[in-house]
């Protein structure tokens, strides 16, 4: 089967010849995106040494050089971006140039960081607090967040043909927001830039944290995939499967490869495909791998779903 092909029937729980994999990590040095930069052939450098099923673009470059907040009032000062204009269009350029590049049975997905992760990006750590203080003032500068992560993601899909984002989502665990906090305030921004995206056949909501996260609240936004730190954070594959009848994404403990043997590595994943099921899974690590991974671990991920 072609990577296209094994990924949508995976998705679709259809028969497949083995399991998709899917693996990737922030490149280094950190190239700027966009007409002569190295980030698109470094992603392509990444593709052809590892052969991963799909393709997950990083998005390494700030999202822009936007205000930042400093007092409340300053959430109005947010305004709406164009896509194909500054960080966020020299982003676009090099998914065009990666996606070129790529065969056209190979699948590419575009990594979006979420509405959390800007908020308090931009408002150094404020986001809780100044949510707490004046909720309707800061949800006039998440609007606009939203908005710009939504219009982006639809072009990534319209323009660039991506099969999908990848959408690091923060804010929904324990470790970020209540569970309260983050289905208040996030949970409906995050629905709304998954649904810009929802005419992508291969969408994965990534939900990122280690501590405590609300996996009931989000399995059921509108992306064909669920990504988590299962074996770091949990819920394990076994758990998330009896809350999750779609396809999961996950497995291999990102915060200990570098410290696990090839064999480790391997096991880990096939025990990771038995939980599951068998069936709609996709191997990959629970978040980015470390960039300095040794190449022949990297290399486990393939020889665990190949057997």
């Amino acid at each position: 089967m072609t990577p296209r092909a094994r990924v949508l029937a995976t998705i679709a729980g259809s028969k497949t010849d083995r399991v998709p994999f899917c693996l990737w990590y922030h490149l280094d040095p950190k190239p700027a995106a966009g007409p002569d930069s190295k980030m698109g052939q470094m992603t392509l450098d990444f593709y052809n040494r590892y052969r991963p099923d799909i393709m997950k673009v990083m998005h390494d470059i700030d999202f822009e050089p936007i205000p930042r907040i400093k007092a409340i009032e300053d959430w109005a000062r947010l305004d709406l971006l164009d896509p194909h204009t500054g960080n966020l269009g020299r982003q676009l350029h090099t998914l065009g140039e990666v996606r070129a590049a790529l065969d056209s049975d190979v699948p590419m997905i575009a990594t979006v960081f979420g509405v959390y992760h800007y908020a308090d990006l931009i408002s150094e750590g404020r986001i809780l607090a100044h949510l707490r203080q004046d909720p309707e003032a800061v949800h006039a500068g998440l609007a606009i967040l939203a908005v710009n992560l939504a219009t982006y993601s639809a072009t990534v899909i319209s323009e660039v043909g991506a099969e999908g984002i990848y959408y690091a989502l923060q804010g929904a665990s324990e470790g970020f927001a209540t569970r309260d906090e983050y289905s208040e305030h996030f949970l409906g921004y995050d629905r709304l830039v998954m649904r810009a995206a929802a005419k992508a056949p291969i969408n994965v909501v990534h939900l990122h944290g280690y501590n405590g996260l609300y996996f009931d609240l989000v399995h059921d936004l509108p992306a064909a995939v669920i990504c988590w730190s299962d074996v770091a954070g949990g819920p394990s594959m076994a758990e998330a499967r009896k809350i999750h009848a779609g396809c999961l994404m996950g497995g291999v403990d990102e915060t200990q490869f570098v410290n696990m043997t090839r064999k480790q590595i391997i096991a880990q994943g096939r025990a990771a495909i038995e939980d599951a099921g068998g069936e709609r899974f996709i191997l990959g690590p629970g978040c980015s791998i470390p960039t300095d991974s040794d190449p022949d671990s990297i290399d486990a991920f393939r020889a665990a779903v190949e057997g």
